[in-house]
């Protein structure tokens, strides 16, 4: 056998005739021997290197034509020669490069005088380890001896992917330099890819806009693919080759067709100006989804996956060009920079193309033609997704003041409803009120005075859900402010302490009332709000205590030496509130369960606008509870203590107002029940008349008729308002000696801003329906005292 295969080497050294390269110390590498070597196509016959030098005459050979031969997509053997000569009178080490890092087999073998001296198995089925240089290319060693002759055989087989047949020798020198020139240009471009995929999924995690997501997967595919197709995702990844290492260019390819094609479908917004090629999109996009499956599942038809993947990837190409013209067409311009980036990637793919089938000649800008495009195109997309950014920061502006005049509106809409609401609530409410404590004081059928106080109890607890929905209003424009008077605290206790003694004997409940230390009489703070304080705190106690007792305890602690401290507890035998519900038991519209306000009934307020006070009381507020035993809130608040005199109370806190004739009220009131109301209020007041006009242009009228000193003015009349009225007055349209009367705003709308507007057009004083009897009367004596002083020259406004 051994002497057959020498004596057939000899007949074709004889009868054939293949070019020689002479190798001498004189040549400067690297080289490419392209036309030294010839190749024959073996099909599907696969012959080991034996058997092919036996058979070697029996295939036709043909001469390479380029510097990088493209074969095709190709599942056949072929067998390429080429003969090197060392000339020189060294021991010589060369390079070869040949084929591509993701073709599957490239075995060389090396023969001297029709003997096989070597052979090196390489491609990506074979294991990093096992090949003679570990380098992600396809690299084989040629050893050469001085003055001997060489013949080379490479085997190439794929499974279908496109065979490439570059040719170069290399020295030690030129090969190390050729890899530090691919450091630098593969950095930068890897560098590029990972820069711009990192930064615009910072920016989607930043504005949630889907496109940025998108553009940051087809990042992602592209620096997969081209990690595939120049070996480093077999050196670093898949060393061991296998499975995923086969099958990893078409897994990317088919993912960058994928991330490329939604990618554009979506920042172009195919949709709204071409639903044809939006769902032709669509089409493609499924196909390159079933394929990913197939190719996961089905080895069989690997041969044909890398053509279809690349005609996908074509066509997805030409979809984004369709898409591109037909947004100009249309006048849904994209951005220039996406149009551009489009532009070098076709470019750059083009030439790639032409390259691989040896139609445009071989050098830098062909060979590295892909990588360029793909990176002119991921910074001009890059740009492009900037300008992005900078619309949809333009438009998040546009909304921001569409949603702030919006929100405005919408404040302005509540505003108006609270007030209309208001107003609608406490109208009625004032009759009620006011017209059964009249009745009340008139008659003497206890049973009857009793009916009235239910009246009086349950209208009270409507106008306190009214109060709490309003101050919950304020809580959440900041809008809650304490005033700071000097008020008797000790009247303020003993009529919470009657009424809830009231509604605890009405529910069969026991209230216990204790007092430790010496309560202050008169403190400086917000009467109005250290009332609901108290009234919230025990009407959830007396709310949530079916059966049992509850008890107020206040203890007297002294701070300074004018300033005390109140600790307040509040304990009762109730449902209590479960553990895990302690930490929302402040929040709006919570009680102790969602159903809760059903069996117990309220708004959930109550917690929500006492936490709010006791902060602006700059208080500390606890609450401790144990389910089906009860709970215990604890409240602390500082407060000034006054001592006054009796000759220290002002003039106008007195009872009356001494004056040498009788003051005459006149009362603007477009409601006959409120006007009666009203009337029932002032006739009991000695030294004092009235008379009622209907709205403000009465009200002028009969201020040009009649001598008047002081008014009581209903804010919303039909035909003239209050504010309209007051300015009226104010700039003597009543005549001059009318332009600085008493004006008391008497009103059911109880928001701030109705009260801010009131003293804006120049009322004195404010009050709110259900009228308070007691302070109506205060209010009317001091505007009576102060206009009494005023003419005096005594106060300068």
């Amino acid at each position: 056998m051994q002497l057959g295969r020498i004596l057939l080497s000899v007949i074709f050294f004889l009868t054939v005739s293949i070019p020689v390269k002479a190798i001498d110390p004189n040549t400067e590498y690297p080289i490419s021997i392209f036309e030294l070597a010839e190749i024959a196509d073996l099909n599907d016959m696969k012959l080991d290197v034996e058997v092919f030098l036996e058979r070697e005459d029996e295939f036709e050979f043909i001469r390479l034509q380029s510097e990088n031969s493209n074969l095709g997509f190709t599942d056949k053997n072929y067998w390429l020669r080429f003969e090197l000569t060392n000339t020189s009178k060294d021991f010589t080490t060369l390079y070869l490069e040949t084929g591509r890092p993701i073709t599957d087999i490239v075995n060389l073998h090396q023969v001297k005088h029709g003997q096989l001296i070597a052979s090196f198995e390489n491609g990506d089925l074979i294991p990093l380890s096992q090949r003679a240089i570990k380098h992600r290319k396809v690299l084989f060693p040629l050893k050469l001896e001085a003055g001997e002759s060489y013949t080379f055989y490479i085997n190439f087989q794929s499974d279908g992917e496109v065979i490439n047949l570059p040719l170069n020798l290399f020295d030690a020198e030129s090969l190390m330099e050729q890899s530090y020139f691919e450091q630098l240009i593969f950095g930068g471009f890897y560098g590029i890819l990972v820069l711009a995929g990192v930064i615009y999924l910072f920016f989607y995690f930043g504005i949630r806009e889907k496109s940025f997501l998108l553009y940051s997967f087809y990042v992602l595919s592209i620096i997969l693919l081209h990690l595939g197709l120049d070996g480093y995702f077999f050196q670093y990844f898949t060393p061991e080759a296998g499975w995923l290492s086969q099958r990893s260019i078409l897994i990317f390819a088919a993912f960058s067709a994928i991330a490329f094609g939604r990618y554009t479908q979506v920042y172009l917004k195919v949709r709204e100006y071409s639903p044809f090629i939006h769902k032709s999109f669509n089409i493609l996009l499924i196909f390159l989804g079933l394929l990913m499956v197939l190719i996961f599942t089905v080895s069989a038809g690997i041969i044909f996956y890398y053509p279809l993947v690349n005609l996908l990837g074509i066509l997805i190409l030409f979809h984004v060009i369709a898409s591109l013209v037909t947004g100009y067409l249309k006048g849904k311009s994209p951005d220039i920079f996406f149009s551009l980036g489009i532009t070098f990637f076709f470019l750059g793919f083009l030439v790639f193309i032409l390259n691989n089938f040896s139609l445009i000649p071989n050098s830098f800008l062909t060979e590295y033609s892909s990588k360029l495009g793909t990176g002119l195109e991921v910074m001009f997309l890059s740009l492009s997704m900037a300008n992005r950014i900078r619309l949809l920061k333009t438009e998040k502006e546009k909304m921001q003041e569409l949603a702030l005049e919006k929100s405005e509106e919408s404040n302005e809409i509540k505003s108006f409803f609270l007030s209309n609401i208001s107003h609608e609530l406490r109208t009625p409410l004032n009759a009620i009120i006011g017209l059964s404590k009249s009745v009340q004081e008139q008659i003497n059928d206890e049973n009857a005075k009793a009916s009235l106080e239910v009246i009086q109890y349950s209208s009270l607890g409507l106008l306190s859900a009214i109060n709490d929905i309003l101050d919950y209003s304020r809580i959440e424009k900041k809008e809650l402010k304490l005033e700071n008077k000097v008020f008797d605290f000790q009247k303020l206790l003993k009529e919470i302490r009657t009424n809830t003694e009231t509604q605890a004997s009405d529910k069969n409940l026991k209230f216990i009332y204790e007092e430790i230390g010496q309560i202050p009489k008169f403190i400086v703070g917000d009467i109005a709000r250290t009332r609901q304080i108290f009234q919230n705190l025990l009407g959830n106690a007396l709310k949530f205590t079916p059966e049992g007792s509850f008890k107020l305890s206040i203890e007297t602690r002294q701070v300074e030496k004018e300033k005390v401290n109140l600790f307040i507890k509040i304990t009762d035998t109730g449902v209590g509130i479960p553990k895990q519900k302690l930490n929302s038991i402040f929040e709006s519209f919570m009680q102790e369960t969602i159903n809760d306000k059903r069996k117990f009934g309220g708004f959930g307020l109550g917690l929500c606008i006492v936490k709010a006070l006791v902060e602006l009381f700059d208080g500390q507020l606890e609450i401790r509870s144990q389910e089906g035993e009860g709970t215990e809130v604890r409240l602390s608040l500082d407060f000034e203590v006054k001592k006054l005199e009796k000759d220290q109370v002002p003039d106008y806190l007195k009872n009356g107002a001494n004056t040498n004739r009788t003051k005459k009220i006149l009362v603007v009131e477009d409601n006959a029940v409120n006007q009666m109301v009203m009337k029932s209020i002032l006739k009991k007041w000695s030294n004092t008349d009235f008379d009622l006009a209907y709205n403000g242009l009465e009200a002028l009228e009969k201020l040009k008729e009649n001598k008047f000193d002081l008014i009581l003015m209903d804010l919303q009349m039909p035909e003239m308002d209050g504010y309209e009225t007051t300015e009226a007055i104010r700039a003597g349209a009543a005549g001059n000696d009318y332009s600085q009367i008493p004006i008391i705003a008497v009103t059911a709308d109880a928001t701030e801003k109705a009260k801010n507007k009131a003293f804006a057009v120049g009322m004195d004083d404010y009050i709110t329906k259900p009228v308070d009897r007691e302070e109506l009367f205060k209010k009317v004596q001091k505007c009576f005292f102060l206009q009494k002083v005023n003419l005096k020259g005594l106060i300068q406004k």
